[in-house]
C-alpha cells in the first residue's frame, strides 16, 4: 500500500493536479468495496453472470483513473520534450545578452512554454532566493515525468560543476535534443507500417477467422445432433462418432474473450514499437476493439449467416 500511494503521489505531481493522494486512494478503495458487495449482491441475484459483469465493471472503473493519470503524465512529458530545445535557446540567448541567470530564467518561461515555463519559474525564483544554480536548475524535472528533460538537466548541473559556461552549454544541449527528436520521428515513419500491420491483423484479420471458426464448430455440432451415433473399429483402433457435448454460448464468450485479450496485447505491442512504452497503447485499445466487435458481428452474423443450413 505504501509504493501504491508513492506511485499515486508521483503520478499526481506529473500531471500538476491540486489533488490530495490520500483522499484520490481512499476514493478508490472506497469505490472497490462498494462494487464488490454490488457483485455479492448480483451474485444471489442474477447468477454467476450479474457477479461476473460487476467485477468488469468495477476492474475498468478502476483502471480508468490510473490510466488517466499515466495518460496526462506523459502527455506533459512530450510536450516538453518538443519545446525543451527552443527553451534553451532562449535561455542561453538571455545569457549571451548579459542577463543575470535568474533574470534569464525567469524571461524565458513564456506561457507558449506550459507545463515547462512553470518549472522554469520556480528555478528563477530558487535563484533569487539564494539558493545555488545546481539546486534551481533540479527543480525543473521535478513534475515532469520526462527522462530527456531529467538527462539534460543532469548535464547542465555537471557542467556547472565543472567549470563549464552555461550559455553555450545549453546552445549544444538544444542542438543534440533537437537532433534526438528528429531521430526519433523518422524511427517512427518507418515503423509506422508495422504498426499498422499489427493493428490490421487485429483488428480485421482476427475477428475474421474467429467468426469463421465460430460458424464451422456450430455447423459441426448441429451436424452430429443428426447424425447417428456410430462406432468404427479396425484392430486396436476404435472411433466413435457422436455428439459434441459443447454450448454454443461458450464457444461464442470464448471467442470474445481471446479477441479482447488480442486487442489488449496487441495495442500494447503497437505503444511499444511507436513510443518505446507499453502504456502508451492503450489509447489504440478502444478502437481496436470496437473495430474487432464490428467485423466478427458483420461476417457472423450477417455474411456467414446467408450460408447456413441449419
Amino acid at each position: 500500500m505504501k509504493k501504491y500511494l508513492e506511485w499515486v503521489e508521483k503520478y499526481i505531481k506529473y500531471c500538476n493536479f491540486k489533488i490530495d493522494s490520500k483522499k484520490f486512494v481512499k476514493f478508490i478503495l472506497l469505490l472497490a468495496i462498494v462494487m464488490l458487495s454490488f457483485s455479492i449482491i448480483a451474485y444471489f441475484l442474477f447468477g454467476i453472470v450479474g457477479c461476473i459483469s460487476i467485477l468488469i465493471i468495477l476492474a475498468i472503473a478502476e483502471i480508468i483513473p490510473h490510466f488517466i493519470l499515466i495518460l496526462i503524465a506523459n502527455r506533459r512529458a512530450h510536450l516538453t520534450e518538443e519545446m525543451l530545445p527552443d527553451v534553451l535557446r532562449l535561455i542561453s540567448s538571455n545569457l549571451r545578452a548579459g542577463v543575470l541567470p535568474e533574470k534569464a530564467l525567469i524571461m524565458s518561461a513564456r506561457p507558449e512554454f506550459s507545463p515547462l515555463s512553470e518549472q522554469i519559474k520556480e528555478a528563477g525564483k530558487c535563484l533569487v532566493i539564494g539558493e545555488s544554480i545546481e539546486k534551481a536548475f533540479r527543480v525543473i524535472p521535478e513534475k515532469i515525468n520526462s527522462d530527456i528533460l531529467r538527462k539534460t538537466i543532469d548535464l547542465i548541473v555537471e557542467g556547472v560543476v565543472k567549470g563549464g559556461n552555461l550559455a553555450p552549454l545549453l546552445e549544444n544541449l538544444a542542438e543534440d535534443i533537437k537532433s534526438t527528436i528528429m531521430l526519433r520521428k523518422d524511427i517512427r515513419a518507418h515503423v509506422a507500417s508495422y504498426a499498422m500491420f499489427i493493428m490490421l491483423a487485429i483488428g480485421i484479420g482476427s475477428p475474421i477467422l474467429y467468426s469463421t471458426s465460430l460458424f464451422l464448430a456450430e455447423t459441426l455440432m448441429k451436424l452430429t445432433t443428426i447424425l447417428p451415433t456410430q462406432t468404427f473399429q479396425a484392430g486396436t483402433f476404435t472411433l466413435s462418432l457422436g455428439g459434441i457435448y459443447i454450448s454454443e454460448s461458450f464457444i461464442f464468450w470464448y471467442s470474445v474473450l481471446l479477441m479482447a485479450i488480442t486487442a489488449i496485447f496487441g495495442s500494447v505491442l503497437v505503444g511499444l514499437i511507436q513510443n518505446g512504452k507499453e502504456i502508451t497503447g492503450i489509447k489504440y485499445l478502444p478502437f481496436l476493439i470496437t473495430l474487432e466487435f464490428a467485423v466478427f458481428y458483420f461476417v457472423k452474423f450477417k455474411i456467414l449467416q446467408a450460408f447456413a443450413i441449419f
